[in-house]
């Protein structure tokens, strides 16, 4: 005679050790989460509805152990508005205890960079937000950052407030 609560228990505890097991795969991630800035947005070819931009994106490995970027995935602000979503397919070896420079081209609509241009002021830090993943051998590696691009006062060309 077949004993259905025995089975269904099996099936139950098979099914909460499953999820426990994809739920807590970020226990088995080793080392430390890699850091990612942006070090220079370089304005490329425009039409009247997109602008190319290459984003330079420094990426340090705080590991002990080197580091295989196959890709990544970002969105980018500036000063709290939307500039740019990247994606990029290059593979990059970061050794350990290093950084190294990895270069994406994308794109964004030309509303948006001249939203980004109307709305900055010279009286303000060129600040900016970063946040995605990184596509690496081992799984997914995922960042958020902030920083300054430029000082208030740095594109007019007067002193930086101290």
């Amino acid at each position: 005679m077949i004993r259905y609560d025995a089975i269904i228990m099996r099936l139950w505890a098979g099914t909460l050790l499953l999820l426990l097991l994809t739920g807590c795969a970020s226990w088995f991630t080793k080392g430390e989460p890699p850091e990612v800035l942006v070090t220079n947005i370089i304005p490329l070819d425009a039409t009247a509805f997109e602008q190319r931009l290459q984003v330079d994106l420094r990426i340090r490995n705080p590991n002990d152990y080197d580091l295989v970027v196959t890709g990544i995935d970002f969105k980018l602000n500036l000063n709290g508005k939307r500039l740019a979503r990247g994606l990029g397919n290059t593979e990059l070896a970061i050794p350990r205890l290093s950084d190294a420079v990895m270069s994406v081209q994308t794109s964004t609509s030309t509303f948006d960079l001249i939203r980004q241009f109307m709305g900055f002021s010279e009286k303000q830090d060129l600040s900016y937000e970063i946040s995605g993943v990184l596509h690496s051998q081992d799984g997914r590696l995922p960042f958020d950052n902030s920083g300054v691009l430029l000082e208030q006062g740095q594109l007019s060309g007067q002193p930086a407030r101290q």
